[in-house]
């Protein structure tokens, strides 16, 4: 009965040895899949990051390129207010990428020039032309003034100017934000 034991303990190692690898095995596998699944999580998440990163960037060039046009349009537009002339009433201020297209009412001709030679005298000006210029018709200022009026209304002049801009360098701040940008972009290795 001895020898039945000992030969049923031997033939039950190798079935254990087999169950134990199997088992070791079984866990090397679901280990190996939850460190891929981490994998693929992590690589989701770096593509995630790169598109944003991406996204930010895109953003970043668009707002200084709104920087870079509105910061001087803005001041552009305050000299052409200051530069009317007494009698001088704008009614549009048109920007376009080379020039402005300026509309307005004016009660003489000589103010409607004394405002050009203004606006000459501007340094980011390169040339001013009058594309425009004629008399309102005294109906219309009839209309505008009201019903009971005197019967001597001034003349008004409708007039449209179109001032052609100077080219200007660009600033040393979008200067440096381009050498920053730059650097960014630059292609990192890949270290896998």
């Amino acid at each position: 009965m001895v020898i039945a034991l000992c030969g049923a303990a031997v033939s039950a190692v190798p079935i254990g040895w087999d169950i134990h690898r199997r088992e070791q095995a079984r866990t090397e596998r679901v280990a190996l899949h939850a460190a891929s699944q981490a994998l693929r999580a992590e690589s989701a998440a770096f593509d995630i990051t790169r598109r944003r990163l991406a996204e930010m960037s895109a953003h970043r060039n668009a707002a200084t390129a709104l920087v870079a046009r509105r910061q001087p349009a803005a001041y552009r537009l305050l000299d052409v207010m200051r530069a009317c002339a007494d009698g001088v009433r704008l009614t549009l201020v048109k920007t376009v990428e080379e020039h402005l297209r300026i509309e307005g009412y004016a009660t003489t001709q000589s103010r409607v020039r004394e405002t050009q030679k203004r606006l000459r005298a501007l340094p980011w000006v390169r040339k001013v032309a009058e594309v425009e210029s004629s008399v309102v018709p005294e109906s219309v200022r009839r209309q505008w003034a009201g019903a009971d009026t005197p019967a001597a209304l001034p003349n008004i002049r409708r007039f449209t100017l179109r001032i052609e801009l100077r080219q200007a360098p660009p600033s040393a701040v979008l200067a440096g934000i381009a050498d920053v940008d730059g650097v960014m972009t630059q292609e990192v290795p890949d270290v896998r």
